[in-house]
C-alpha cells in the first residue's frame, strides 16, 4: 500500500514538473487568433491576379495583424516552428481556428441571405406598386376617351382594309389590261394568218 501511495505521489510530481508552452512562444489561444486572421488574409490575397500587388497587400495586412496582437514576424515564425514540433498542440490550435472560421462563414452566409431577401422584398413591392399604378391609370380613362380609342382603332382597321382592296383592284386592272393586250395580239396574228392564206390561194 505504501509503495502504491509513493508511486502515485511520484507520478503527480513528475506531471506537475512537465514543462508547458515556453513564455517566449505565442500562447495557444493567442496563436489561434493570429492564425485565424492570417488565413483570412491568405484567402483574400488569392483573389488578386497581379503577383506584385498581392505580395505588397499581403505584407501590409500581415504587419497589421502583428501590430494588433503585439507580436512581430520573428516571434510568429519562432512560434510556428515550435508548434510544428508539437503536432498535438498545433491540432488543438487549428481546431479553434476552424471553429472560428466556420462561425464567421455562417454569419456571412446569413447576412447575404438577409440582404438577398430584403432586395427581393423591395423588388416585389415595387412590381406591385407599378401594377397598381397601371390599374389606376386605366381606371382614370373616361368613357369618351375609351370610345375615341375604339373609334381610332376601327379607323385604322378600315384604312388598312381599304388600302388592301385598292391594291387588289389595281392588280386586277393590270391583269385585265395584260390579258386584253394578249387577246388583241392573238387576233392580229390570226388576221394576218388568214390574209396570208388568202394570198397563197389566189396565187395558185
Amino acid at each position: 500500500m505504501k509503495n502504491f501511495i509513493y508511486t502515485a505521489f511520484l507520478f503527480l510530481f513528475v506531471a506537475g514538473c512537465k514543462p508547458g508552452i515556453p513564455s517566449d512562444i505565442i500562447q495557444p489561444d493567442k496563436m489561434a487568433l493570429v492564425l485565424h486572421d492570417i488565413h483570412i488574409v491568405d484567402a483574400y490575397i488569392t483573389t488578386i491576379p497581379n503577383v506584385d500587388t498581392s505580395r505588397a497587400t499581403a505584407a501590409a495586412y500581415y504587419n497589421g495583424i502583428y501590430k494588433r496582437y503585439e507580436i512581430d514576424s520573428v516571434l510568429y515564425g519562432k512560434s510556428m516552428a515550435y508548434y510544428s514540433q508539437h503536432p498535438k498542440v498545433l491540432d488543438g490550435i487549428y481546431d479553434k481556428v476552424t471553429k472560428g472560421l466556420t462561425k464567421q462563414k455562417n454569419v456571412l452566409v446569413k447576412a447575404d441571405s438577409l440582404v438577398n431577401a430584403k432586395a427581393a422584398k423591395i423588388l416585389k413591392a415595387k412590381m406591385k406598386a407599378d401594377s397598381v399604378k397601371r390599374a389606376d391609370s386605366l381606371k382614370k380613362v373616361t368613357a369618351p376617351q375609351r370610345a375615341k380609342f375604339k373609334a381610332d382603332s376601327l379607323k385604322k382597321v378600315i384604312a388598312v382594309k381599304k388600302a388592301d382592296s385598292i391594291k387588289k383592284a389595281d392588280s386586277t386592272k393590270k391583269a385585265k389590261a395584260v390579258l386584253r393586250k394578249v387577246a388583241r395580239k392573238k387576233r392580229a396574228d390570226s388576221i394576218k394568218a388568214r390574209e396570208l392564206l388568202k394570198k397563197t390561194i389566189n396565187k395558185k
